[in-house]
């Protein structure tokens, strides 16, 4: 089975060799510059104000398996932003939902009090803000349309696929799926491709074993013995216990680039032109999906991706459920706390109400242990983390090959100038550092050119729900465990004090990626290369 090095990328790696974060180098840097230019105008103590400025530095930007104080500052601060602002509550807003919260702020006694009372009625939920539809229309692909707050707007189409692998497969029908998911994201490198990236999202719910009761009930005889009702109730139990059920979504992200308003010019005026080259590209990426054996692709509609998104709120409500959905109505009530948000919801079976919390962590390469691994390293998040609800989506950017090529060398050469020094003073090598050396030579090596690899851009996030505190923190709990211990994630980022946004980044709708920042050389390239020459429309 083939292995690929995960960790040690160049995205987080220092100058001076080694791991540090951007926040301790740019400080550390000031520092320097505090300390030279004291000494030239003050002396030693100049000299002695930069060298002390830089211990306190190292020290409040020091990283802990907590964070580092710096970030836990941050974090404070933000929470009470938040709770003044009173962004911390989230109420859909509609006519009477409006009234009512201007109702209670014509009783609130401060100017602060009724802007946090308005501020809590808001359109969309934070882990869509910004966001609207291209194309909403029944029975066509959802078009979403994304311009959230510090982001450049984007374009987005979710699919719903039945995954590679169902059941025991062989091992070459194994290296098939992998070679075509590989081949599938090497084609998005090409600049002249619209679509930036995929979002891959996989749900797992603990099996719905309603249908089986209802049969019993049906089918059960009037006499029957109550033992024969234990046994049946007990077998239902026990198929239920610690099992699961998958879905698997597949998400698309087309940025609006100069590339993409000039070939959406082509195809038509306007909005007309956008959705016309997209039905295009929606019908390229469904052939793309197929072909990496992904099984069953079928583009969600926009009901269907807002039913998606009510489910992860609201679990008690089916998948894709669109009955009672709007487009536009994307959100549930909803209350932060510091490291949980807390969903009102009412379960369409029951008619009852109910209350499900969620929790959002991170998982970025700078938290990783550097080393091989299969492309099943994350199945245990999926079965062995415990038997709630929870969500994992990969976000995946394709770097074209000459670019990653370029950060794979510049590792190489930082981490066998490290090795040489410390040869030259005696020392042992850093294990870290042969290991990260090790990496970049196996990156570098499957970039080669004529392999048809190219780089990646990624960052995950998964989500947990429980409807209960005691449950949540439970989960999180067996999360962690199981991340350190079988998935090599030496720590979980989790996103607190602002975990309502965070929920957004397993929805159906690629929030949450920072772009991969071109080289200077790629920024000259795509530069000269215009907008392309003029055409004429497509018929």
């Amino acid at each position: 089975m083939a292995t690929r090095f995960i960790g040690g990328e160049s995205g987080h790696r220092s100058f001076f060799g080694g791991i540090k974060s951007k926040t301790q180098l740019v400080g550390l840097a000031g520092c320097v510059f505090v300390g030279f230019f004291g000494m030239m105008f003050t002396g030693w103590p100049g000299l002695i104000v930069g060298v002390l400025s830089g211990v306190v530095v190292y020290l409040v930007t020091a990283s802990t398996h907590r964070g580092s104080y710096w970030e836990r500052r941050k974090r404070r601060a933000r929470w009470k932003e938040r709770q003044k602002a009173g962004t911390d509550r989230f109420i859909p807003y509609s006519a009477a939902a409006w009234e009512e919260a201007s109702a209670l702020a014509d009783l609130a006694t401060s100017k602060e009090e009724k802007a946090r009372i308005m501020a809590a009625v808001r359109s969309r939920p934070d882990g869509a803000d910004g966001m609207g539809w291209l194309d909403a229309r029944t029975g066509k692909p959802g078009i979403a349309w994304h311009a959230p707050i510090g982001e450049d707007p984007y374009l987005s189409v979710a699919f719903e696929v039945s995954g590679q692998l169902r059941g025991a497969e062989s091992q070459r029908k194994q290296d098939q799926a992998q070679s075509g998911f590989g081949s599938m994201l090497a084609g998005f490198a090409p600049a002249s491709k619209l679509v930036s990236g995929v979002q891959s999202i996989t749900r797992v719910l603990p099996p719905d074993l309603a249908l089986n009761e209802a049969w019993v009930e049906d089918h059960l005889a009037a006499d029957a013995h109550p033992k024969a009702v234990r046994s049946y109730q007990e077998v239902l139990e026990r198929t239920g216990r610690d099992t699961f059920v998958q879905r698997h979504l597949v998400v698309g992200r087309w940025p609006l680039t100069p590339d993409f308003y000039a070939t959406a010019a082509r195809y038509g005026a306007g909005r007309d032109g956008w959705r016309l080259l997209m039905a295009a590209e929606i019908s390229s990426l469904a052939r793309s999906l197929r072909a990496a054996k992904l099984g069953q692709v079928r583009p969600l509609t926009a009901r269907a991706v807002v039913a998606m998104m009510l489910h992860q709120q609201n679990p008690s409500r089916p998948p894709l459920m669109v009955s009672g959905v709007k487009a536009d109505q994307m959100g549930l009530p909803s209350q932060d706390q510091w490291n949980s948000t807390w969903v009102k919801g009412t379960n369409p079976i029951t008619g009852e109400e109910v209350v499900w919390g969620h929790r959002t962590a991170m998982i970025s390469a700078e938290n990783m242990e550097t080393g091989e691994r299969t492309p099943y390293w994350l199945l245990s998040l999926l079965h062995n983390a415990g038997s709630g609800a929870r969500t994992l989506s990969f976000q995946l950017e394709t770097v074209p090959a000459e670019q990653a090529r370029q950060l794979a060398s510049k590792d190489v050469v930082r981490d066998m100038a490290a090795v040489i020094a410390k040869q030259k003073k005696g020392q042992l090598v850093d294990p870290a550092t042969d290991v990260n050396l090790k990496s970049a030579r196996a990156r570098g090596a499957d970039l080669m050119p004529g392999t048809g690899q190219h780089g990646v851009n990624w960052v995950g996030f998964i989500t947990i729900s429980a409807q209960t505190q005691a449950g949540l923190t439970e989960a999180a709990r067996r999360l962690e465990e199981t991340a350190g211990t079988s998935a090599g994630i030496q720590k979980l980022e989790w996103l607190d004090t602002y975990q309502s946004a965070a929920a957004g980044t397993t929805w159906p709708i690629y929030r949450g990626t920072r772009p991969a920042t071109p080289t200077l050389g790629a920024k000259m390239m795509n530069q000269l290369a215009g907008r392309g020459e003029k055409e004429e429309k497509v018929a």
